[in-house]
């Protein structure tokens, strides 16, 4: 088999996690107070590391005798992680941020630059 069939797996799998951290964590970091905004980034971080942990051991226990029944275990445990996110978003309300809006309408919002009057 050419190496080349694996592209598209590969390929595939980078765009999903491409999509789902950059929006897990522009939502994380929206909703978080100013002060737990890193907490909340280095807590993301820490789930991927402990998901990578949780592969590796199920790897190296060798618990399954094909790869099939372990895919499957991990399937499973998707489903339920599944069913607990989704209980979690009924349950959500979302945090309202009050935005001051600059209503300095002269086409310069920022102080360090002259206007073309000056």
């Amino acid at each position: 088999i050419h190496i080349l069939w694996l592209f598209p797996q590969y390929f595939v799998i980078t765009v999903g996690e491409i999509m789902f951290s950059v929006t897990g964590l522009e939502f994380s970091y929206s909703q978080a107070p100013e002060s737990m905004k890193s907490v909340l980034q280095a807590a993301w971080l820490l789930t991927t590391a402990f998901g990578n942990v949780i592969v590796i051991l199920v790897a190296e226990a060798k618990a399954f005798d094909d790869r099939a029944s372990e895919f499957f275990m991990f399937a499973c445990l998707m489903l339920v992680d599944m069913a607990i996110f989704m209980f979690l978003a009924w349950r959500y309300t979302p945090r309202v941020v009050k935005r001051e809006v600059d209503m300095n309408m002269n086409g310069v919002t920022n102080k360090n630059f002259r206007r073309d009057s000056d």
